[in-house]
């Protein structure tokens, strides 16, 4: 069996108690460096792959789990979208190259190392959706399962 790796604190299922997760987060924080600025591109990004780039770190910014330290992350998936998608425009260009054994193989390459880095920065439409579902937990502050709870409901049988 293999282990899966540890999530940002803010996007693990686990169900933690309030000072396991506090905890957690202070951890957290300190690894993620001195400062609290998201990342930025690198000056020698192309223009298309700066924008891919801060739109990732726009749309992730809520979320709070970029720091500065996550660059490095953030331009490969970067570069293998820009990548991609010249792909598919060469593709569309010419189809006959989508059937060329170095086109598929660069599709293949590229698609592998998207898919990690989504993984890494929890991109994919099931992380989003635990994000959300943790970070609304989160806002509940547990008053509505004391409230229930008060109420004499059975709490096992609505879930």
């Amino acid at each position: 069996m293999v282990a899966r790796p540890a999530k940002n604190v803010n996007v693990t299922s686990k169900h933690l108690t309030k000072a396991e997760k506090e905890r957690r987060s202070e951890n957290e924080d300190k690894l993620k460096g001195s400062t609290k600025k998201s990342p930025t591109p690198p000056a020698w990004l192309t223009d298309s792959q700066k924008k891919i780039f801060r739109l990732i770190v726009k749309e992730l910014k809520e979320s709070g789990i970029l720091c500065k330290l996550d660059v490095w992350v953030l331009q490969e998936c970067v570069m293998a979208i820009d990548h991609l998608e010249q792909i598919e425009k060469d593709c569309n260009n010419a189809p006959s190259l989508i059937y060329a054994k170095t086109v598929l193989s660069a599709r293949e390459k590229e698609t592998k190392i998207l898919f990690r880095c989504c993984n890494e920065l929890s991109l994919s439409p099931q992380s989003r959706a635990k994000i959300a579902n943790i970070n609304s937990q989160a806002a509940d502050d547990g008053t509505e399962l004391l409230k229930q709870i008060l109420a004499g409901e059975n709490t096992e049988d609505s879930e």
